[in-house]
């Protein structure tokens, strides 16, 4: 994950994920847009899955934990307000 561009309000992640792993259990400290550029995905929280896939996006509350299932090589984005961070169960992959 490499933030992108931090201005005018909003922060911009790029995060990309080989087929068969997962991003780690986490939360926004805002709401989030997941946008998807390439591959297919699957997003898990509040007991859901949504299909992530190339040419559209999802939206996740703030602070609701979820994660992603990468079904196929994945590239996309996510959108947060300025100054938000991601924060990982696993402290040592923090994003600020």
């Amino acid at each position: 994950m490499e933030n992108l561009k931090e201005s005018k309000g909003v922060k911009i992640i790029e995060v990309a994920y080989a087929a068969g792993t997962n991003m780690p259990r986490h939360i926004a400290t805002c709401d989030a847009y997941l946008v998807a550029e390439e591959g297919n995905a699957l997003l898990v929280y509040a007991g859901e899955r949504r299909e992530v896939h190339k040419g559209n996006f999802a939206m996740i509350p703030a602070n609701e934990e979820h994660l992603l299932k990468v079904v196929e090589d994945f590239k996309g984005f996510i959108v947060l307000q300025e100054g938000a961070s991601i924060r990982f169960a696993d402290e040592a992959h923090q994003i600020d």
